[in-house]
């Protein structure tokens, strides 16, 4: 496993006694997963889908649902396990996490699946968790929660649903989502994605669900590195760490760990961490972070470990001043403007389209702003924010509740590509 770091100066001048927001270091870290040699799958693939079954699910949703899922059943082997729990009021398990050893008996039971009653989101994700628990899998186990609603029984509270959701990250169960339609809610979805380390896919149309559920499959099968972690422990340089990506993160004693799922081989994750510097007594080294990442090789379930020191120069007072690192400090521009599309979407989330459209045009601005100094290899990602975000403004102009509606889980799955999933080696086009 490669790990990555690099600041955006080359020397700090921490040695003055006023240290503002400006003094601050960012620290772009990128971890890639080595290429691997090909090989028939020998470790199992746990997966457990909660599926909504109301009212609103009735039709092409549910039937392209289960028979993306029936497809999923037939790419599992024998010593798979796949489970099944429906919500609607209710929560049923029509097929128990276990063996995929009768494929032909799993695909009928989820055929028989059908549309009823109001959504208890909380419960059917609980009882997906369950599921997943109950099979004790070392090599983990991934859940995905198909829904087109919003919760309208049970717990609704994003916080609450995500919180629960990693809860379960400690027994190795991720979980992703899957919203269909226009009608659900994002901010539950994205907020368990988040939390559960997972993925988090939109289908506007019921036929693009069998896609989006076979991609999730997909990444699943061909996942190597599990349990994917970095704990980010604070130097004596600095005394406090922010995270600028959307993950799953938490803060522990003298630092910061960050869930980041699991890695396919050559796949690339990127964050960055910005720090608060302390007055620095003299020039020299200072130490800002020790930043360790810790997974789990599916091929044989060993732990695995690579780490090392980040150092920053103090400048004294007749060094020349920093030399910025322009493809950092453009990656920290990137995650402000993803944090205004997000203070957007929150807004549009509760029906304030005045406030949506203000951080719509702030992230406009900072964009061009910012561009000129942008490295011309990062230049695309930009300019398709700002005809993305620009679209978003027009559709604003003249709003209707499905533009609306659509603008507000597009920038979701946006947000969850471009911060939460952060591969800037193979940016979106």
């Amino acid at each position: 496993m490669e790990l990555n770091t690099r600041l955006d100066r080359d020397r700090f001048t921490w040695m003055s006694r006023d240290l503002t927001s400006s003094d601050r270091a960012s620290m772009l870290v990128e971890v890639t997963a080595p290429a691997l040699p090909h090989q028939e799958r020998t470790v199992p693939t746990n997966l457990v889908v909660v599926l909504d079954r109301s009212g609103s699910m009735g039709g092409a949703r549910i039937e392209q649902a289960k028979k993306a899922l029936c497809a999923v059943v037939d790419q599992l082997a024998p010593g798979d396990t796949f489970g099944l729990v429906t919500f609607d009021d209710q929560v049923e398990v029509p097929v128990p996490a276990g063996p995929v050893i009768d494929r032909d008996a799993v695909k009928r039971r989820i055929n028989a699946v059908a549309a009823r009653g109001m959504t208890d989101l909380s419960a059917g994700l609980v009882r997906g968790l369950k599921e997943a628990r109950r099979i004790e899998a070392l090599e983990g186990v991934r859940v995905l929660l198909v829904s087109d609603g919003h919760a309208n029984a049970g717990v609704t509270d994003p916080v609450v649903l995500g919180r629960r959701t990693a809860e379960f990250l400690e027994h190795r169960i991720t979980t992703s989502t899957l919203g269909m339609g226009l009608g659900y809610d994002e901010t539950v979805l994205d907020e368990i994605a988040r939390q559960g380390s997972g993925n988090e896919h939109f289908a506007q149309e019921a036929d693009a669900a069998a896609a989006a559920i076979g991609a999730e499959c997909g990444e699943l099968l061909g996942q190597r590195f599990l349990s994917c972690r970095l704990t980010v422990a604070l130097g004596n340089g600095v005394r406090e760490v922010r995270v600028l990506n959307e993950v799953a993160s938490r803060e522990v004693e003298g630092g910061v760990q960050i869930e980041l799922g699991s890695f396919s081989p050559e796949q690339t994750k990127s964050l960055v961490l910005q720090f608060d510097p302390k007055r620095a007594p003299k020039p020299g080294r200072r130490k800002v972070a020790g930043v360790r990442f810790t997974y789990v090789l599916a091929d044989d379930l060993t732990d695995h470990a690579v780490s090392h020191t980040v150092w920053a120069h103090i400048a004294g007072p007749d060094d020349r001043p920093g030399k910025v690192d322009r493809d950092v400090m453009a990656e920290v521009v990137f995650q402000g403007v993803q944090r205004h599309k997000r203070r957007a979407t929150d807004a549009l989330q509760y029906g304030d389209l005045e406030a949506a459209r203000r951080r719509y045009a702030r992230a406009l601005r900072t964009i061009r702003r910012h561009l000129p100094e942008v490295p011309r290899n990062r230049r695309s990602e930009f300019e398709a924010d700002l005809a993305f975000i620009g679209d978003a403004l027009a559709r604003l102009d003249a709003p209707t509740s499905d533009g609306v509606a659509f603008i507000g889980k597009s920038m979701t799955a946006s947000l969850a590509h471009n911060s939460r999933t952060r591969d800037r080696r193979r940016p979106s086009a």
